[in-house]
């Protein structure tokens, strides 16, 4: 098994270009770390191989494709039904985005991302019917302020457009 220091300068510096753009080439890479392209593709793969690098993804702005209504949700869970029932349940609802298991006030904390305010209310009243769900809250988002919209702006597009 591999062994993946994070102190390492030259990984901390290919993991914040990735951070920022996940279609960056090994080669893009090198050139602005100053390291060869084989150092950066080897550096990658024990970092994919360590489970520090999970996945490259894209990142859609859910208001252009006309989900401009985002959520958290809150959920209490009670009884014998299983958790993980509960969690398979409601990640098969397609407006779900993120699904997190927590300690604390609530048993999940969701994200969700719909068409308008009527697509999030029937998503509530569909996760208010699954056996073991005790409550559900919600907070509507009306705003990405740090991380997403972050990353977006430095890479030249401003969320408020």
């Amino acid at each position: 098994m591999l062994t993946l220091t994070i102190q390492d300068p030259i990984d901390k510096k290919i993991l914040e270009i990735l951070r920022l753009d996940g279609k960056a080439s090994v080669r893009d890479i090198a050139e602005r770390i100053d390291v060869s392209p084989a150092t950066v593709s080897r550096k990658i793969k024990q970092m994919e191989q360590e489970n520090v690098i999970k996945a490259y993804v894209s990142i859609i702005d859910d208001e252009e494709i006309g989900k401009g209504t985002r959520a958290v949700l809150l959920v209490r869970t009670i009884g014998d039904q299983s958790q993980t029932t509960i969690v398979e349940d409601i990640s098969e609802m397609e407006d779900i985005c993120n699904v997190f298991v927590t300690m604390g006030n609530y048993d999940l904390i969701l994200t969700a991302c719909t068409l308008n305010e009527n697509a999030l209310y029937n998503i509530l009243k569909r996760i208010r019917t699954i056996p073991g769900v005790a409550w559900v809250d919600f907070a509507s988002i009306v705003r990405r302020k740090k991380v997403l919209s972050t990353i977006i702006e430095e890479n030249g597009r401003d969320l408020d457009e």
